[in-house]
């Protein structure tokens, strides 16, 4: 048995300048940055758990990570993590919980958001945070796409890793107009594979583009071959939105 309280944390953070949510040799990480922030308030040695172990360069809005330490005052310590962590980490909520909640065993789903620019030219203030498409995507052609994709399917070849049980539910894939021509693209399902998510994305963008046709959308998820599929998008306009429990 764990001691200590397990504490929930809702986090948000840009992923520009970390090499992903989970510690690594290859330089900053999310994990990294809180886990060394705590253990610098609590004076314990803390392991943290995610919900998702999100990729480099890829943002979240709503990340659950969880950590077990001794009692301490809720206001204090959520006062302190805002205080210490990098300002482009933020925590947007602290709870304490039962003992067995657990980030990732207990999500029953996850919602991503995918931002992509489709002008000639993308103003710099979403750089870092949507892909530049320049040249012209039929966007009717995208929304079909997206409803053969939905449901449950073996993913292998959405994904860039191979799984023993691949299959995967996606609830619903939606694209969505915002201003100055960029749209993003939400997709929702219970679990996902390796990459799966920018593969679809990058499919979806290939199939606007003309350079996959519509039709061989089936084949191509009943294939399994990852290289009938569009490329992996970039990993700038990915956010984790939203993990449900």
């Amino acid at each position: 048995m764990i001691d200590g309280i397990n504490y929930k944390c809702l986090l948000a953070y840009s992923g520009t300048h970390y090499c992903g949510f989970q510690k690594t040799k290859m330089g900053p990480s999310i994990e990294e940055q809180l886990q060394q922030t705590l253990e610098k308030i609590l004076q314990e040695p803390i392991k943290i758990q995610a919900a998702s172990r999100t990729d480099s360069g890829v943002h979240a809005r709503e990340q659950v990570c969880n950590f077990f330490a001794k009692d301490t005052d809720l206001h204090i310590l959520y006062g302190s993590l805002r205080s210490l962590l990098p300002k482009d980490i933020a925590p947007l909520k602290l709870e304490k919980m039962p003992v067995e909640f657990h980030p990732t065993l207990h999500a029953k789903g996850k919602e991503y958001h995918y931002y992509i620019c489709n002008l000639p030219t993308q103003v710099p203030f979403h750089r870092e945070f949507s892909w530049h498409v320049p040249l012209p995507l039929d966007l009717q052609t995208m929304h079909l796409a997206a409803l053969k994709i939905e449901g449950r399917h073996d993913f292998s070849a959405f994904s860039n890793t191979s799984y023993e049980d691949p299959t995967r539910l996606v609830r619903k894939i939606t694209l969505e107009s915002l201003e100055n021509n960029r749209f993003r693209i939400v997709i929702q399902g219970d679990n996902f594979l390796y990459k799966m998510v920018r593969n679809i994305v990058g499919t979806l963008v290939h199939i606007g583009q003309g350079k996959i046709a519509l039709k061989d959308l089936p084949q191509i998820i009943m294939s399994r071959d990852r290289r009938l599929a569009g490329m992996t998008a970039p990993a700038h306009g990915l956010f984790l939105h939203r993990v449900f429990y």
